[in-house]
């Protein structure tokens, strides 16, 4: 209960923040013109994103030889949702020690597959944001700059080599997981980086198709390119900045994105809230669902 009452009031500052730039009136008036028959697809599209992804954790689970059968690995993943909420979701860590606790399967062992998940998504991210820059109009020298530095350091080869280098003086409390992350690394073989990459791709613009959707409910209709780039870059900036889920950091980049291309400030208010709540807040619900369910099978709990 403590948890939700802190949540609600997280949502509290996050509108009141982005409402600050608009008429919350008008805003109220566009959300009762919203044709409710988008929030469908928005909510399909936007969870879509997390679904999608499941495929490319099982690729990783496969590729390390543990004997998960497909749907208790769904299961899994699903729980795992529910910690969306956390920094650069390091969250997602529990499906590592449910997977211990069902195959007493070391932890240390699957968290590279977790690793995968964070690296990948930040590398698309980049690339997804740096093309948005020219796709945009919205060319920034110093932004390129640190996208394509970004996109570099994240590319396998040169991130193995980086972190090579530099383990000896990194702090103990990563320098321990230098086994973790070199296992990661072995998981991009051409074949492999290629069908996750796709994946990932699908999984993102899944999020661009949800966006979409929502503005075509406000009568407004924007492509596909152009709202998984917003999405895109709004979830980068929100996973830089190290708060959980983003919270206030992305929906004010999205906020503001939305009224760069043309949508109105009191239409970009409930159409920022409701791509949230389809996308981050839809797959939190969904997985602290997932845990209750199975609570007894992967972790001994009863009540």
């Amino acid at each position: 209960m403590k948890k939700f009452f802190i949540l609600l009031v997280i949502l509290f500052i996050i509108i009141s923040a982005i409402g600050f730039f608009a008429d919350f009136k008008k805003a109220v008036q566009s959300l009762e013109h919203f044709d409710k028959i988008y929030l469908i697809g928005a909510a399909i599209f936007g969870f879509g994103n997390d679904f999608i992804k499941f495929f490319r954790w099982h690729l990783y689970i496969k590729k390390l030889s543990i004997k998960v059968n497909f749907f208790t690995d769904l299961k899994i993943f699903l729980c795992g949702l529910a910690m969306s909420v956390t920094p650069v979701k390091f969250g997602y860590t529990i499906k590592n020690y449910i997977i211990e606790n069902i195959t007493k399967t070391p932890f240390k062992k699957t968290l590279s597959a977790t690793f995968a998940e964070i690296y990948v998504d930040f590398l698309i991210l980049s690339v997804i944001s740096l093309i948005g820059m020219f796709y945009l109009q919205k060319f920034s020298i110093l932004g390129a700059i640190l996208i394509i530095a970004v996109s570099i350091i994240f590319y396998p080869k040169i991130f193995k080599q980086i972190f090579v280098k530099l383990r000896t003086i990194l702090p103990y409390t990563i320098r321990k997981y230098y086994v973790v992350l070199k296992d990661m690394v072995s998981f991009f073989t051409i074949g492999l980086f290629s069908e996750v990459i796709l994946i990932t791709i699908l999984a993102w613009t899944s999020e661009g198709v949800s966006l979409s959707l929502i503005l075509k409910g406000f009568g407004f209709d924007v492509n596909i390119i152009k709202t998984t780039v917003i999405f895109g870059f709004a979830t980068l900036v929100g996973s830089l900045s190290m708060l959980p889920g983003g919270l206030i950091v992305s929906d004010i980049t999205l906020f503001g994105l939305l009224i760069y291309i043309g949508i109105p400030a009191y239409v970009s208010l409930p159409a920022t809230i409701l791509a949230r709540i389809c996308t981050l807040w839809l797959s939190v619900i969904v997985g602290n669902t997932a845990l209750f369910v199975n609570r007894k099978a992967f972790f001994g709990v009863k009540k």
